[in-house]
């Protein structure tokens, strides 16, 4: 055991490599030893808490949310580290609560993210579903450092590959990267764009241009959008 701790601090410290690398290699040099994922996660993390020192916000919220997984299984923890600096680049995490409802209630789910409202210029992502009384819960949260197509790939294919769901609706902004991931990792699921950042996207890109027309725009618009058929959506 002390000899695949070692092992394990030189793949993080010198390979630079995380969990999903180093656990193949565990796996062929100790074939007959049993290597528990949840293990090595936490021994990469100390090794990397401990080659990279620091009390940081980001490593204590870590370090709270791996005790609550460790407390209880059903809690979804995932991070995405820097491969070089090792610095944090990703993390989801969903309660056991949050499972739940997203179990039951994600026929309609929500994605809006918050932009560089920390000191840590990253950005919050929450993902919401609709109960059976029509209220908004919160299933999921995760913080990113950039909206690319990579990052919200391995977002949802996190989420995909944790809990098995794919949604039948999700709306979303008008982010491309968001919008072309949710095609790959959910091809069967239903794309459409949140009403309220269309109405932002009005207010910025054409109330200065129309003026004193604009509110006529506005309820012109707003009659069309709340046509209950495709027929008479097309008609106005």
């Amino acid at each position: 055991m002390p000899k695949m701790l070692a092992d394990i601090e030189k793949y993080v410290i010198q390979g630079r490599m995380d969990s999903a690398f180093i656990y193949p290699l565990l796996k062929h040099d100790y074939p007959d030893q049993p290597i528990y994922k949840k293990d090595l996660y936490n021994a990469v993390y100390q090794f990397c808490q401990k080659n990279n020192p620091g009390d940081t916000d980001a490593s204590q919220m870590l370090e709270l949310l791996i005790k609550w997984k460790d407390f209880d299984p059903l809690w979804i923890v995932k991070l995405r580290l820097d491969p070089i600096s090792k610095k944090l680049k990703s993390l989801l995490w969903m309660s056991p609560t949050q499972r739940e409802l997203y179990n039951k209630y994600n026929d309609i789910t929500i994605i809006d993210t918050t932009y560089n409202t920390n000191r840590f210029q990253m950005m919050l992502c929450i993902m919401a579903v609709i109960d059976n009384n029509y209220k908004s819960r919160i299933v999921a949260f995760a913080i990113i450092d950039d909206e690319t197509l990579n990052t919200y790939q391995w977002l949802f294919d996190a989420i995909l590959t944790e809990t098995g769901i794919s949604p039948k609706v999700i709306f979303t902004d008008s982010d491309p990267s968001m919008i072309q991931s949710i095609k790959e990792i959910y091809p069967d699921t239903k794309h459409l764009l949140c009403i309220f950042h269309i109405d932002l996207n009005l207010q910025k890109k054409l109330k200065k241009k129309l003026g004193n027309k604009f509110e006529e725009f506005c309820h012109k618009f707003y009659i069309c959008r709340n046509s209950l058929c495709e027929d008479l959506f097309k008609l106005r």
